[in-house]
């Protein structure tokens, strides 16, 4: 796998931890009534919330700390520097 699609990969993580901070309560909701099923579980989250069944699963596995105001801020500040790196391998 090449960098630039790790970083891409990572980019998807962070954006879907972000997602889910930002949508806790919905997220619980859904997860309070859903399948047993992980694997149905993941793609019912996708399609309900238009996200990938990777970023559904990143989601699903998220531990509670990553909520916290400090987590959120670091990843929002890892998720603009993933961006930033993003830009510079598509300008060349």
């Amino acid at each position: 796998m090449s960098e630039f699609e790790n970083l891409q990969g990572r980019r998807q993580i962070l954006q879907a931890l972000l997602f889910a901070t930002e949508n806790a309560i919905r997220i619980v909701e859904f997860c309070a009534s859903s399948s047993p099923d992980a694997a149905v579980t993941a793609r019912d989250l996708a399609e309900a919330f238009d996200i990938t069944e990777f970023q559904a699963d990143v989601i699903l596995t998220m531990q509670v700390r990553r909520f916290s105001p400090h987590s959120v801020a670091n990843v929002r500040a890892q998720l603009h520097d993933v961006e930033s790196e993003i830009e510079q391998f598509l300008k060349g």
